[in-house]
């Protein structure tokens, strides 16, 4: 059985626009498409199509880091595939089958650069946020409006002499979440 797996990191990419691309050299394939963090493997579509594999199957991806962005995950995987019997074609490098040995060699390489890149994003994103926090353009996470309106009927429950830990179970919000509420309106 040959499968594709296509992944994108956040529900706002086009995971659809991947599987299509590799039907397009791959009609026969079956596809599975998640939206998960390439941080680690232990993702469920990546871990239903694990299960799926026996000998003599194919496992189709766009790139080395639709696998994932750890190195020593990845690698783990393939050799895991290999011994299994499974080929792993990744169709950015040609089709080439990273279980091969030629495949291990610029896989090895190129799992690491993703890993690298993955790092690069979290620096250049920590650095962003200390800059924002800075110039006190940084709010961190956004309370839901949902939790917003929770805090404002515990609020009312306080108003009316419940302790902040009766108001806050009687609005359905943490405790926790109404004393960052209250300290923030200040």
């Amino acid at each position: 059985m040959k499968y594709i797996y296509a992944r994108t990191s956040t529900q706002h990419q086009n995971v659809d626009q991947q599987a299509e691309h590799l039907l397009r050299s791959h009609s026969d394939a079956k596809v599975l498409k998640e939206q998960e963090s390439g941080r680690s493997l232990d993702r469920p579509v990546f871990n239903e199509l694990k299960n799926l594999l026996v000998k003599g199957d194919v496992v189709v991806v766009l790139s080395v880091s639709r696998l994932g962005r750890n190195t020593e995950e990845v690698l783990s995987f393939i050799r895991d595939m290999r011994e299994k019997g499974v080929k792993v074609i990744v169709d950015d490098l040609g089709n080439l089958d990273v279980t091969s040995s030629t495949g291990k060699l610029v896989l090895t390489t190129l799992a690491a650069v993703a890993e690298m890149q993955r790092e690069e994003i979290l620096d250049k994103q920590r650095i962003g946020i200390e800059r924002a926090k800075a110039e006190g353009k940084y709010k961190g996470k956004q309370a839901s409006p949902e939790t917003v309106s929770k805090c404002k009927e515990a609020v009312k429950y306080l108003e009316a002499g419940l302790s902040k830990e009766k108001a806050a179970k009687a609005a359905g919000v943490g405790v926790a979440t109404l004393y960052r509420f209250l300290k923030e309106k200040v």
